[in-house]
């Protein structure tokens, strides 16, 4: 089936999908008045109508990028260095993997993935990593594949002098998508032009420099709306100190405002190190957090560990404005963090770890959304690669990881964190994870990384049509 039937058939299924449900509430309405009396009560008929089976898409971040050229002209355009490795997985047959077309500005060559229809929707999944060591871009990177959408948080990014965040913004759809970008940094909302009305062309990738629109600004949060083509936005982060690379990754998109966020897998190893020498203020371990909203929300901070270990960190964050909490005297380990507030908020988390070279990488670390029963994921090539599952609910949890023939059981205990080595390139399925959240990291020496398990993506199902 060609890309452009794909895609109009999917937006066909969801398009149907809001009206059935306009016509199910007036359908009620009517039948109220219009069938059946209380001493005869007479059901009204109805036709069951299952919408068309869809392709599944996710879009991965791509290559790590640089602006300029390979001889180091042309800053205004963003070009790739090395290539990213890509683990899938589907519920499906099969798993297409094509790339999207670079922009004017540029392309990081995202891949799309693609898992035909059968008898019904598939699931796809998919992460990709890079190990990336090219003049003054040195470091490790991990992402997730993502759902496209009309609304994503990124919780990261500096543009302070020597930093280099990087928006990449991938249309995988048959039709223009106009995106807006909601810049927030430690002093309110960024008034910047060229922030709205930005133009994705049909399957490509725009790249927006930071920069362009905030400056010297080391504490930064966006929010990236779309209307029209829906878009997989990422952002990737690239440091300089002085003249000594001081890490690559990218920042997936995190979870929407709630008053409960969970990042599940953080990796913090080595941070005083990491501080030493000039520099390196931005090395220090930070819980980045933003509220949307217009009033002040108290947090409190749950740090824990597989092994029960962990303590409790209090802070405020004002409205509108972005605030970073210092996580200072943490051991090494990997962590969670369960942050609860008393308004909706986004949250992320970075951390830097010194590296076998004497360099330095830093980690994004995304919230995640609470999986269903059952999840399809992939965890791209990678040293130290663990998942951690988090269980926020009141019921303890037994969650069955199978890959190929080969399954484990992890007890999950209310409340508490699991931590687990799983393999590499290859499909994962997690059955018994209803309301627990998940995340990737990885901790090697060449850097560290990670990004959250994504949920399946949520398709039509068969709805009942009245007259």
């Amino acid at each position: 089936m060609s890309t452009e039937h794909r895609s109009v058939r999917r937006w066909v299924v969801r398009g149907t999908a809001t009206a059935v449900a306009v016509v199910v509430a007036a359908g009620a309405v009517t039948a109220a008045h219009a069938i059946g009396t209380e001493s005869t009560p007479v059901r009204p008929a109805g036709r069951l109508v299952t919408p068309v089976p869809a392709d599944a898409e996710r879009v991965c971040a791509g290559s790590a990028l640089r602006l300029s050229d390979e001889s180091g002209n042309d800053a205004t355009t963003a070009s790739t260095v090395g290539s990213s490795q890509v683990a899938t997985g589907t519920t499906g047959s099969t798993v297409d993997l094509s790339t999207l077309e670079p922009s004017t500005t540029g392309g990081s060559d995202p891949q799309l993935l693609t898992a035909p229809a059968g008898d019904r929707t598939p699931q796809v999944a998919g992460s990709t990593s890079q190990s990336v060591s090219s003049g003054d871009l040195v470091g490790f990177g991990a992402a997730s594949c993502d759902d496209p959408g009309q609304s994503t948080w990124l919780v990261g990014g500096s543009t302070e002098t020597g930093r280099t965040s990087l928006v990449t913004l991938s249309n995988p759809t048959d039709v223009n998508a106009t995106v807006d970008l909601d810049v927030f940094d430690a002093s309110g909302t960024v008034q910047a032009p060229g922030t709205t009305g930005i133009v994705v062309a049909p399957n490509t990738q725009k790249v927006v420099p930071l920069s362009g629109f905030v400056s010297d600004q080391g504490s930064t949060v966006v929010h990236v709306t779309s209307s029209g083509g829906q878009i997989v936005a990422h952002m990737q982060e690239s440091i300089v100190r002085t003249l000594t690379p001081g890490g690559y990754d990218v920042v997936s998109g995190g979870a929407a405002p709630s008053r409960t966020q969970v990042i599940p897998a953080v990796v913090l190893r080595g941070a005083e190190e990491a501080q030493r020498g000039d520099d390196t203020e931005d090395a220090a371990p930070v819980l980045r957090l933003f509220v949307p909203g217009d009033r002040a929300a108290r947090v409190t901070v749950g740090i824990t560990t597989a092994d029960g270990g962990g303590s409790t960190v209090n802070a405020t964050a004002e409205p509108g404005v972005v605030t970073d909490v210092a996580l200072d005297d943490f051991p090494d380990g990997r962590y969670s963090f369960t942050v609860t507030s008393t308004e909706p908020l986004v949250a992320g988390a970075r951390t830097t770890k010194p590296t076998d070279d004497g360099r330095s990488d830093l980690g994004w670390f995304a919230s995640a959304e609470p999986l269903g029963d059952r999840v399809v994921t992939a965890v791209a090539p990678g040293g130290g690669a663990r998942m951690n599952l988090v269980n926020p609910t009141r019921t303890d949890a037994t969650v069955t990881i199978t890959s190929g023939d080969r399954e484990q059981e992890v007890e999950v205990a209310s409340g508490s964190t699991a931590t687990v080595q799983v393999p590499v390139s290859t499909q994962l399925v997690l059955t018994g994870a209803e309301g627990l959240v998940a995340g990737v990291s990885y901790d090697a020496d060449d850097g560290i990384g990670g990004f959250p398990v994504r949920p399946a993506t949520e398709v039509s199902t068969p709805l009942r049509v009245y007259p």
